[in-house]
């Protein structure tokens, strides 16, 4: 029996949805023949209880599928039984005054290009019978209605009804959106009385003639209406009064600009997000309807005044701030105070963003300077590491026993190679005591600093050539410095692939210009590690490393004037060149 009876007020639900449109015209109808009967009397109470009815069957103020209260039921009952008891002429008035308000703010919700047209027509409909019947014949009892109007009245009106089958109306949409714009309706209210009631003041103008006095006070609000479109939104010149009128919606009575250029100021002279907050919410203090107030955030907990009174509560980002007033805050000015707490919180995260990012960057600078100075040690334990296994090798036992040295240029290599090493040595220290240095290049001839080479590089596994001899300059540090990157790579590679060859050559080119090329036979660089090799670690290493080396060595380059790039990368034949950087590859 229960879901019987559920499933017939589901269906009976959903018919009066559908229905919505008849619902609204019979209600109009039936309204009209309580207008016109006979005032006070049987047939107009009947009508109007029938339009009552009709009216909670579509109000838009409680969904229809909501369970009413006891208590409202009673109420309803009891306004309906004494305005039908009484039914005097300042009700009917009142009542009509009161649905056109309801009608108009249904005009002006949302989605109303399709659906304004039919409430337009119906709030036109008892906008007219209002002026014309309502207020002459209900409320000032004047009988002697002009014929044209009478014809309007009783035929015309009722026929601007019929308008209301053929218009757009689309009954799903009104089962979703039983809103009305109470702002409006307030605005078509309060322009309905005060229409009613010029026109019942202007009565002692026109000798107590109503329709006269009607239409002076119709041309009189349309002359106003018009003078304020123009003064809203002028074309040319001043802002118009929309301008004022929005500035006094966003300010509240305050000057919002004065404190919203101290905020800024504050945000760019306190470095610190916590003095920054604290200096805020000072100002918030100085405002006369805050009486205290209170933040947590991520550096700390703090207040200003007194806690009581009314508290409203705001979190942005981190940052919870909640606010005391007097007085319970309006809808207008809750909405500034969230501006308010909201523009503070997002000045506090900003400074914070800016000590993390301070952080971030000093970390980044300690770990740039410890990475470079790890690669200048490496580099010169590698030196020291070829000296010393050099130096083994040209040692050998004579038959006795006896350890007997070679004649060799080991010492006269030792005597080029350890000045250079007590340099580059001094160099790393300096720049341990003071990162911001600099690295400082030691100079040799170019001759000088190949022999080196080769004396160090004698195991067989390296080609070196060299195209011309020169007495041009050389940075020694730097050249070093890449050369063993790229031999130290390239002997990786070889353990993967046995049978490539490594090579390097170097020439001066015209204008004594020193060129290093590093190549080797084997796979060509993945076109991934290619894009971030020399400006950032790379992301997939395929050797296991993570090419800092020659970032590092890359930026040295750079700092000396020179350029290290890829030159070729072809199966067969990887090129790693370093040149002068106003040399033409």
């Amino acid at each position: 029996m229960t879901a019987l009876t559920v499933d017939t007020n589901r269906k009976l639900l959903g018919f009066l949805l559908r229905a919505r449109r008849w619902v609204i015209l019979a209600m109009l109808l039936s309204l009209h023949a309580a207008l016109i009967t006979e005032q006070g009397g049987e047939y107009q109470r009947i009508w109007f209880l029938v339009h009552f009815g009709l009216f909670l069957l579509w109000q838009p103020f409680v969904a229809t599928d909501q369970e009413i209260k006891v208590y409202a039921v009673l109420l309803l009952f009891t306004i309906t039984a004494v305005t039908l008891y009484f039914l005097s002429g300042w009700m009917i008035v009142t009542w009509l005054a009161i649905l056109i308000g309801i009608l108009g703010g249904k005009v002006f919700t949302q989605q109303a290009e399709r659906r304004s047209r039919f409430y337009l027509v119906s709030v036109f409909y008892l906008f007219c019978m209002l002026l014309l019947w309502a207020i002459p014949v209900l409320l000032l009892g004047i009988h002697n209605i002009p014929e044209g109007a009478w014809f309007l009245i009783t035929v015309l009106f009722p026929l601007t009804l019929l308008l209301l089958l053929f218009l757009p109306f689309n009954a799903e949409e009104e089962t979703h959106t039983q809103v009305f714009d109470f702002f409006y309706s307030l605005v078509v209210f309060q322009l309905i009385v005060a229409l009613g009631l010029g026109s019942i003041a202007l009565m002692r103008v026109t000798d107590n003639q109503y329709f006269q006095a009607l239409l002076l006070a119709v041309l009189g609000f349309a002359a106003a209406l018009i003078a304020l479109a123009v003064l809203w939104g002028p074309r040319t010149g001043f802002g118009g009064l929309r301008t004022y009128f929005s500035r006094y919606l966003m300010s509240v009575g305050m000057p919002f600009e004065l404190w919203m250029r101290r905020i800024a100021e504050l945000a760019e002279t306190d470095i610190d997000s916590t003095r920054f907050l604290q200096s805020a919410m000072g100002e918030i203090a100085s405002m006369p309807w805050i009486v205290g107030g209170e933040w947590q955030s991520p550096d700390g907990a703090g207040g200003f005044g007194t806690q009581r009174g009314f508290r409203n509560s705001f979190r942005n980002h981190e940052l919870e701030v909640a606010f005391y007033t007097e007085v319970n805050l309006s809808p207008a000015l809750f909405l500034h105070v969230r501006l308010l707490a909201q523009v503070i919180g997002e000045f506090y995260e900003g400074k914070r963003r800016e000590q993390v990012l301070r952080q971030n960057a000093y970390m980044q600078a300690v770990h740039e300077t410890g990475a470079r100075l790890t690669h200048d040690i490496k580099n010169l334990l590698q030196s020291l590491y070829a000296l010393t296994s050099l130096g083994v090798s040209r040692r050998e036992k004579t038959t006795t026993g006896m350890e007997r040295r070679l004649p060799s240029a080991y010492e006269d290599m030792l005597e080029r190679q350890l000045p250079q090493l007590t340099k580059r040595l001094q160099s790393t220290l300096d720049k341990l005591q003071n990162p911001a240095l600099g690295s400082s290049q030691v100079m040799l001839h170019a001759g000088e600093w190949w022999k080196d080479v080769l004396a160090r590089y004698r195991d067989g596994e390296i080609l070196f050539a060299a195209l011309r001899d020169s007495d041009a300059m050389v940075p020694a540090t730097l050249f070093d410095t890449v050369l063993e990157n790229c031999l130290e790579n390239a002997r990786r590679k070889k353990l993967r692939e046995p049978l490539i060859e490594i090579t390097v050559n170097f020439y001066v080119e015209d204008g004594d210009h020193p060129r290093l090329v590093v190549a080797d036979s084997g796979s060509p660089v993945p076109e991934l590690t290619l894009e971030t090799l020399f400006r950032a670690p790379v992301q997939q290493p395929r050797d296991g490393g993570m090419g800092i080396g020659l970032y590092q060595a890359a930026r040295q380059a750079e700092q000396a004037g020179y350029v290290l790039a890829v030159a070729e990368n072809a199966p067969g034949w990887v090129c790693f060149e370093l040149r002068a950087a106003g040399a033409v590859m």
